[in-house]
């Protein structure tokens, strides 16, 4: 754990975990319904089910439905990027789905059905929007919302440089959110915001947090504590700083969290996924596979929990591509 701050249990090591104090029992792990599924996701949702299976925890999957801060550009009204619909408001795109997270939901089924095999237990995936009347999440998001100056220095004071908070709420009227987040009242306990839909009646836009909001992907993992999650897995991509920046996505949230919360889960990274010379393979920069170009994904889900089994007994920040397809 020497990569990382000793003020938060945090590794890619499994036999450090047999050292750690486990508060909880499950193990969580989300994803993001923007864009394609990718070979990553799954390999992530595999790192928690073998861990869950190795400590006899719980698997808690989620879909991080509530995350606003990735464009999705034919989402948002052409003529004004501070407008954009929260992804469970998102049209499925092959129309048989109630939205677009549904959709995410039911690439995925066969891929679960897989690890279920393995397992023996069934594996459901969760909606963050589930939580939207759950006190303890709703009592984190406050703290964060209560706290905006120590939240933004996570960031080196860059957040609120693009951002007004980590939570938008939607236009009662026309259903757009705000792109760069709501004002919050701490006296009224509102979320504030202009409607800058030109074809809105409405000025501007108010709601609380238990109502329809959306949250920034970092701030999800605030989550946890109301899910009694001991451990939460992320992807080897949250592991090391964008250039420049000093902080990794993986010690942004948990300060976060630890602000939310009064405390942290442990978290666990498993290996970020590259190509055969060892460049990085990511969702984000469009590259590696996706789940549609998977066949036989319940089949897959077999092996890949296989190989997990065998690659978590040491310690792998990389993994090729061609060692998770093949």
């Amino acid at each position: 754990m020497s990569d990382f701050p000793e003020r938060f249990d945090i590794t890619s090591d499994f036999s450090e975990l047999k050292d750690l104090e486990l508060d909880g029992g499950r193990v969580s792990v989300g994803f993001r319904p923007s864009g394609s599924l990718h070979v990553g996701n799954l390999l992530s949702i595999v790192y928690a089910a073998v861990i869950a299976e190795e400590l006899g925890l719980s698997l808690d999957v989620f879909c991080c439905d509530t995350d606003w801060s990735a464009p999705v550009p034919e989402q948002n009204k052409p003529d004004n990027s501070d407008l954009m619909k929260l992804f469970y408001m998102r049209d499925c795109p092959c129309g048989m789905h109630s939205d677009l997270p549904e959709h995410r939901i039911e690439e995925l089924q066969d891929f679960l059905t897989g690890l279920e095999n393995c397992t023996g237990k069934e594996v459901k995936i969760h909606r963050l929007t589930e939580l939207r009347n759950d006190e303890e999440y709703i009592d984190s998001l406050r703290t964060v919302l209560e706290n905006m100056q120590e939240f933004d220095s996570f960031f080196g004071g860059g957040f609120r440089r693009r951002y007004r908070s980590p939570v938008t709420t939607t236009c009662d009227d026309c259903g757009f959110s705000h792109a760069k987040g709501c004002d919050y009242s701490i006296d009224s306990g509102e979320l504030v915001a202009s409607c800058r839909n030109k074809e809105c009646k409405n000025t501007f836009m108010t709601g609380k947090l238990d109502e329809e909001i959306g949250v920034h992907y970092l701030v999800d993992p605030v989550r946890d504590k109301s899910r009694d999650a001991a451990l939460h897995v992320f992807g080897g991509d949250y592991r090391d700083a964008k250039k420049g920046r000093k902080t990794s996505k993986i010690e942004k949230v948990a300060k976060i969290t630890e602000l939310a919360n009064g405390g942290t889960p442990i978290y666990f990274l498993g290996p970020m996924i590259s190509d055969e010379d060892g460049k990085p393979l990511s969702k984000t920069a469009g590259t590696g596979v996706t789940v549609s170009e998977i066949d036989n994904l319940e089949e897959f889900g077999e092996r890949l929990f296989e190989k997990v089994s065998d690659w978590i007994k040491t310690e792998r920040k990389y993994l090729p591509q061609n060692e998770i397809i093949n």
